[in-house]
C-alpha cells in the first residue's frame, strides 16, 4: 500500500512542532498577509524561515496558504510574498485565485502549486483543467463523496496529487464562499476575517409586526439552520484509503495545540495500524474516537463523504446540521512537558490551566500512548514542595510512575 500524507494545521511555531512530534508529515501554515485565517498566530518571513530550517531537519513538509480571493490592491504584496517562499523553498504554495497560478510560476518556479478547497473543484474536467495549468496538488471541495474523490483522482492520473479533509469545522457556504460575514460586520471572508455569523442564533421578523421575533426552531434546543456538524471520518480509514487521495487533512489553523495534538494523533494511529494490520485498526476504534473526541468540538458528521451526492440539497439536513448551540467540552488541557529528568522521574510542566495534589490527569505522550497519573507529588521551578499549580503559563514539576517524552500534553477530564 502506497504511503499516504497526514496533513496538520500549525496556527503558530508551538503547533507546528506538536504537529510534527504526534505524527503529520506535513504542515499547512499561513503568513501574516493573504491566508484567510487573519486571527490565527500565524507566522513571518523569519519565523517561517525557522520553521522550513526545523521540517528539513526531521523530513516534514510545510505548505503555506496565499488562498485569499485577491483584489488589484493586493497584487503586489502577493509577488513580494513569493519570491519569499521562492528563498525560503517552502515545499508548497496553497492558492485559490487562478491568477495567482501564473503568478506563482513566474515568481516562485522552484515552489509546488496546490489549488485551495476555495477554488470549489467537484469534477474531474474542472480538476484536469487546474493540473494543465500547472497544479501539483488539488484540495477538493468538501461536498464531494469519496467516490468522486475516486473518479477525480484517477482523471488526473499519478502525476498529480489530491487532496482532502478528513476532520474538523465546516463552512455551510459552498467550499467557503460566504458573504454573510462582509454584509452583516463588514469583516470579508474571503479575506481572511470571518466573523462566523453562521453560527449564530436566528429569528424571524414578518414585515407588518416590525419588532415581534419569531424563533427559527428545528427543535427544542433552538434554531441551528446554517450550523454544520464537524467533520469526523476517523470510523472510516479504510473508505479514505480506498478514495486514492494521496494526502489526508485535518481542519483548525484556529485551534489549540490540545486539538492539534489529540487528533493528529488519532489519525496517525488509525492509518498506521489498518496498514500494518486491519484487524488491529478494529480492535483500537474505540481508543481512537476517545482520542480524538478529547479536544473541544461540536457533533460530529461523515458529511457527504459516505454518500452517492446525487441530490446536493437532501444533505442539509439533520445528518449536517447540529442540535446544540455548544461545544462538547469533556477533557481540559492542563499543560504539556517541556523536559523530564529520568533519574528524579520529574517531568517539567508548562502551565496551562490549573492541577492539583491528589488529581488524576491523563498523560498523552507522542510515542508512548496515554496514561493515567495520579498526582502525588507537585513542585515548584526552586523545587520546592507545592500542593498545586495554579499560576498562568507557571512552571512546574510533576513525578510520575513511568518516564514520559517531551511534547507529552496532561489532560484532565472535565471541560472548562
Amino acid at each position: 500500500m502506497k504511503k499516504i500524507e497526514l496533513l496538520a494545521p500549525a496556527g503558530n511555531m508551538e503547533k507546528l512542532r506538536i504537529a510534527y512530534a504526534y505524527g503529520a508529515d506535513a504542515v499547512y501554515l499561513g503568513l501574516n498577509k493573504f491566508s484567510l485565517r487573519d486571527k490565527a498566530d500565524n507566522f513571518n518571513f523569519e519565523e517561517l524561515d525557522n520553521a522550513v530550517e526545523y521540517a528539513r531537519s526531521i523530513n516534514k513538509r510545510i505548505y503555506v496558504t496565499l488562498n485569499i480571493l485577491p483584489k488589484n490592491k493586493d497584487l503586489d504584496g502577493i509577488i513580494h510574498t513569493l519570491e519569499q517562499l521562492s528563498d525560503i523553498k517552502t515545499d508548497a504554495v496553497i492558492i485559490a485565485d487562478i491568477g495567482l497560478i501564473e503568478l506563482t510560476k513566474k515568481y516562485a518556479r522552484n515552489v509546488d502549486i496546490h489549488v485551495s478547497t476555495q477554488a470549489n473543484i467537484l469534477n474531474r474536467e474542472s480538476a484536469k483543467a487546474f493540473c494543465k495549468l500547472g497544479a501539483k496538488r488539488l484540495i477538493l471541495a468538501r461536498e464531494l463523496s469519496l467516490k468522486d474523490v475516486s473518479d477525480i483522482k484517477e482523471a488526473v492520473g499519478s502525476e498529480h496529487e489530491i487532496e482532502i479533509f478528513i476532520h474538523g469545522a465546516m463552512c455551510m457556504s459552498y467550499s467557503g464562499r460566504c458573504l454573510l460575514s462582509a454584509y452583516m460586520t463588514g469583516r470579508d471572508a474571503n479575506q481572511g476575517d470571518c466573523a462566523q455569523p453562521c453560527r449564530w442564533k436566528y429569528a424571524l421578523v414578518e414585515e407588518k409586526r416590525p419588532g415581534q421575533y419569531f424563533p427559527v426552531y428545528e427543535d427544542d434546543s433552538g434554531s441551528y439552520i446554517l450550523n454544520s456538524k464537524d467533520l469526523n471520518m476517523i470510523n472510516h480509514i479504510p473508505e479514505l484509503l480506498e478514495s486514492k487521495a494521496d494526502s489526508f487533512k485535518i481542519e483548525g489553523r484556529m485551534k489549540s495545540s490540545f486539538y492539534v495534538a489529540t487528533v493528529t494523533k488519532a489519525y496517525r494511529s488509525a492509518f498506521d495500524d489498518y496498514m500494518e494490520d486491519k484487524q488491529k485498526y478494529l480492535l483500537n476504534l474505540d481508543e481512537y474516537n476517545k482520542i480524538v473526541s478529547m479536544a473541544s468540538h461540536r457533533q460530529f458528521t461523515t458529511a457527504y463523504s459516505l454518500e452517492d451526492n446525487k441530490n446536493f440539497v437532501e444533505k442539509t439536513n439533520a445528518s449536517m446540521i447540529y442540535t446544540d448551540s455548544s461545544y462538547i467540552r469533556d477533557y481540559t488541557y492542563s499543560g504539556f512537558v517541556e523536559d523530564y529528568n529520568r533519574d528524579l522521574n520529574l517531568a517539567k510542566i508548562h502551565e496551562l490551566n490549573p492541577v492539583f495534589i491528589n488529581d488524576n490527569v491523563i498523560l498523552m505522550s507522542p510515542h508512548k500512548g496515554i496514561f493515567e497519573q495520579k498526582v502525588n507529588y507537585l513542585y515548584d521551578e526552586d523545587m520546592n514542595p507545592i500542593d498545586k499549580a495554579n499560576h498562568p503559563a507557571m512552571t512546574y514539576y510533576m513525578k510520575t510512575d513511568i518516564p514520559v517524552e517531551n511534547d507529552t500534553i496532561i489532560i484532565k477530564r472535565g471541560g472548562q
